[in-house]
């Protein structure tokens, strides 16, 4: 009976330091993207941690500065920053389009399939109709990561065999005139760039 007891008290442990774990890695990321989970863990416990959450609100609060933003389009893969700042949404996954196409068909469309549009069109706000009709965004918001295998790799260069997500770096010369970050912040194993969008540069 002792063993039994001591057995479910270790799996009930274990269950809640792997839940405690995976909780830390998933709301908060350290500002070192070298670190193990149990790094993660110290640093929660030394207060460094960095709570990605905050980013989100940063960039609500600076779109929020737009006084035009209720009729202004934001291209993200989340609905949250369009719901809070009641602005419209161009829902993207950022692995639409053709890796050989440039920034610039990826933001117009050029070069996304039938289905991809189809998907952008039933997910944005709102929904979108006739995919026929062109929307352009105003801003862009590029979530990303920086583990090897992410699916998040449609937009980069080769140079000399260095992979290099465009995107992601917003002080890139490669960036084209017509996106204009705002915002970056990098965290943990990724990061979150925000770019204006202006098509007639």
């Amino acid at each position: 009976m002792r063993i039994n007891v001591i057995i479910i008290s270790l799996f009930i442990l274990v269950s809640v330091g792997f839940t405690f774990m995976l909780t830390l890695s998933t709301f908060y990321q350290s500002e070192d993207t070298n670190v193990s989970k149990f790094d993660i863990l110290e640093s929660f416990l030394s207060g460094e941690l960095k709570n990605s959450e905050e980013d989100v609100r940063k960039i609500i609060q600076l779109l929020k500065q737009d006084e035009n933003i209720e009729d202004k389009f934001i291209m993200a893969s989340s609905k949250t920053y369009s719901y809070y700042t009641d602005s419209k949404l161009i829902y993207a996954q950022f692995t639409e389009g053709l890796e050989s196409g440039t920034i610039k068909d990826f933001i117009t469309k050029k070069d996304w399939s039938y289905y991809e549009r189809y998907f952008s069109a039933i997910n944005s706000i709102p929904p979108q109709e006739n995919l026929d009709i062109k929307q352009n965004p105003d801003y862009l918001i590029y979530t990303y990561s920086t583990i090897s295998n992410d699916p998040n790799t449609t937009w980069y260069k080769n140079d000399n065999e260095t992979t290099i997500r465009l995107l992601s770096t917003p002080d890139d010369p490669n960036i084209p005139e017509f996106l204009n970050p705002i915002f970056f912040s990098s965290f943990g194993t990724g990061g979150i760039v925000v770019y204006e969008v202006n098509l007639e540069k």
